[in-house]
């Protein structure tokens, strides 16, 4: 594969997801919100997972090792700021060649995605 694209859960639990969508509706109304109701689609396993998106691309990094020959490009968003040193640092643990990540901003909301891959410049000019 050229590449893998990944949107991970960020929320550690339904409650978590829930308080943060409360949050969200309450910032943009600029009103108190008693809402709980999520308003983005999804089924609850794709919304949150248990220890929540910096578990979730852990995971993901570890288990793409495995593959480290068969796709060129691993990638994932990453929607907290504060999980990228820990991303960072799985990915030297486990060797990645190289590291990318680029920074996008829709109004306020800023996210990343972290790209890695584990073949050399010339292994990458030789991919088929």
């Amino acid at each position: 594969y050229d590449f893998t694209l990944c949107n991970p859960p960020f929320h550690k639990s339904l409650d978590e997801a829930l308080a943060g969508n409360k949050r969200k509706v309450q910032n943009l109304t600029k009103q108190k919100s008693t809402k709980s109701a999520l308003n983005f689609g999804g089924k609850n396993n794709e919304l949150w997972c248990e220890g929540g998106e910096i578990v979730f691309i852990k995971n993901m990094i570890k288990e793409s090792l495995a593959f480290s020959k068969n796709c060129l490009w691993f990638t994932t968003l990453v929607s907290k700021k504060e999980n990228l040193s820990f991303i960072y640092k799985a990915l030297k643990d486990i060797k990645a060649v190289e590291v990318k990540t680029i920074k996008m901003a829709h109004g306020q909301k800023i996210s990343r995605i972290v790209a890695w891959t584990f073949l050399s410049k010339d292994e990458q000019k030789e991919f088929k």
